[in-house]
């Protein structure tokens, strides 16, 4: 592999403290991959039989809800692993994973995996990283979903304008999972505003309601007799001061 490629594994987070040899070694036993955007790298419930480091490019991690919608849950870029854990639990994919754009990685089949795990602690400590990267993310993550469900639950909409459309550069932890439950909390945006149409159907009907009961009791009262008597009393007085004048 060229020196350049080589450079990349090292600025990745397994790989960042190995030296120029190792880095080498660990090439070795690894694969390059491109993927084009919209194309998949692994599909929820294929077999863990690799994991990979992205080199370029970034991918969103899915899966989908009761109506096989999509639903984003997570999103990797350059520096970052992806598949490593189902190795670990020799459990199928939990999820699918697919190129937002142009992405370069390097795969590496479980038997290398785990060769580079026994021979070099600076791996290890780099997947133990890794594995500790994400379950504070997933910690962020869960934090800003019961926050938000409070909110939407009081009737606080006022975090929506914190969602946004999943971008490339998310900064910090708080605003990759901002922008992860954007497309979750869209729904939200909906309830909003069906909120708001039942609250003007219902003040419409409240209007026409009172409308109509004004009018009702303007009728019963109109029609007593008592009523009609007054009103002859009145029509006989008006006429009396007519003559008058």
């Amino acid at each position: 592999m060229s020196g350049d490629v080589l450079q990349k594994i090292r600025e990745t987070n397994f790989f960042k403290e190995l030296s120029p040899d190792a880095s080498a070694a660990v090439a070795a036993k690894a694969a390059m991959r491109k993927f084009a955007p919209g194309e998949f790298m692994m599909r929820k419930g294929d077999p863990a039989d690799s994991c990979f480091v992205i080199l370029e490019g970034h991918l969103k991690v899915v899966t989908n809800d009761a109506k096989g919608d999509e639903i984003i849950i997570n999103k990797v870029g350059p520096g970052e692993s992806i598949g490593e854990l189902a190795l670990v639990d020799e459990r199928p994919r939990s999820a699918g994973v697919i190129a937002l754009e142009d992405v370069e990685a390097l795969e590496l089949t479980k038997d290398a995996f785990f060769e580079l795990l026994d021979q070099r602690v600076d791996v290890s400590l780099g997947v133990m990283r890794g594995f500790s990267h994400r379950l504070r993310f997933s910690t962020t993550y869960i934090e800003k979903v019961i926050d938000w469900s409070q909110k939407t639950a009081e009737g606080d909409y006022s975090f929506l304008e914190q969602t946004q459309p999943i971008k490339n550069t998310a900064g910090s932890d708080d605003d990759k999972a901002a922008q992860l439950l954007s497309a979750f909390y869209s729904m939200v945006r909906k309830v909003k505003a069906r909120e708001e149409d039942l609250k003007q159907t219902v003040e419409r009907l409240s209007f026409e309601i009172d409308q109509e009961r004004r009018k009702r009791e303007f009728e019963e009262i109109t029609g007593t007799e008592f009523y009609n008597k007054l009103k002859q009393q009145a029509k006989e007085l008006r006429q009396k001061r007519m003559g008058q004048s």
